[in-house]
């Protein structure tokens, strides 16, 4: 894999983590978010098993340890992210946790303790000014505790994304990944079960089609492939350039969520001339801040004018 194909690897598994927030609609509020999280990163870790069960005869320690951190990370972020869904529609829910990149930036600046380049900070700005338009924060209006448990997902998840980076180029993609699904199933049992216990909680899960759906998809997709693409691709992107990219999953939420309304029942976002504006500048963020990708479609549409 090279740049290229790490940054096309990226938009792939950033198509399908937008399509999931409109999944997570068909979560009922009755389900215990651990109980949710027990159960896609278990189907996730034995999908993953099936296809990499070799390479756990490469493991180590320090893979071990690295997994852990990983999957702590992850599991407060999804935990504070099923907080914050219920409170929020699906293309504000990703425009707010798209948004997460800037403490990227802000964290690899401290780190590097140098200031990003140009190129990037036109960047991010524009990225910004695409969700401002996009979740129409123009109007104003009061923030709900939705929002604030996503902009604290936002900071565990920049945090996992920056770790992420730096475990990419030592460590088996393939193990890092199973080691995160099965750890987190671990935790999220334990605090599922702790959940049952002291606050009166069941173990039983709903039988309806729309839960499973739902169920199959984000362990397939977002704790399988979704994984394994992103420890691999990182190996070639900087953690701030791969936010960057993630943040598109705005965009695509917003365009699918009328198509998937209609089979999953939810209700559709209205697509605002804003919200369109939003997109392109987004768009345009992304291109500035990432020149391999906008050399890629230099190229691409030199060949289609040529005779």
């Amino acid at each position: 894999m090279n740049r290229l194909e790490a940054n096309i690897s990226l938009l792939i598994i950033t198509f399908l983590a937008s399509i999931h927030y409109v999944f997570l609609a068909g979560v009922p509020d009755s389900v215990s978010h651990f109980a949710f999280l027990c159960v896609t990163n278990f189907v996730g870790f034995a999908i993953l098993l099936a296809f990499f069960f070799g390479e756990l005869f490469r493991l180590d320690v320090q893979q071990v340890l690295q997994s852990l951190i990983l999957s702590s990370e992850l599991v407060a972020f999804n935990f504070l992210m099923l907080l914050g869904v219920s409170g929020s529609s699906s293309t504000v829910t990703a425009a707010v946790l798209s948004s997460y990149f800037v403490f990227v930036a802000a964290f690899s600046a401290l780190k590097a303790r140098k200031f990003p380049d140009a190129g990037t900070f036109t960047g991010v700005l524009m990225v910004l000014s695409g969700l401002f338009l996009i979740t129409e924060a123009y109007k104003g209006g009061s923030v709900d505790g939705g929002i604030i448990y996503l902009v604290l997902a936002d900071i565990v998840f920049a945090l996992y994304v920056i770790t992420t980076g730096a475990y990419a180029s030592s460590s088996n993609p393939a193990i890092l990944a199973m080691g995160q699904t099965f750890f987190c199933s671990v935790f999220s049992l334990l605090l599922w079960t702790w959940q049952v216990i002291f606050d009166g909680g069941t173990f039983k899960l709903p039988s309806d089609g729309i839960f499973w759906t739902s169920v199959i998809y984000i362990s397939l997709f977002m704790r399988g492939l979704f994984t394994i693409i992103q420890i691999y691709a990182q190996r070639y992107i900087s953690p701030l350039n791969t936010s960057l990219i993630f943040s598109t999953e705005t965009i695509i939420t917003m365009a699918a969520s009328p198509i998937l309304a209609e089979f999953l029942g939810t209700k559709p976002e209205i697509i605002t001339l804003p919200k369109v504006i939003g997109g392109v500048v987004m768009v345009t963020g992304i291109l500035i801040a990432e020149p391999e990708v906008l050399a890629a479609l230099r190229r691409i549409l030199a060949r289609v004018k040529q005779p």
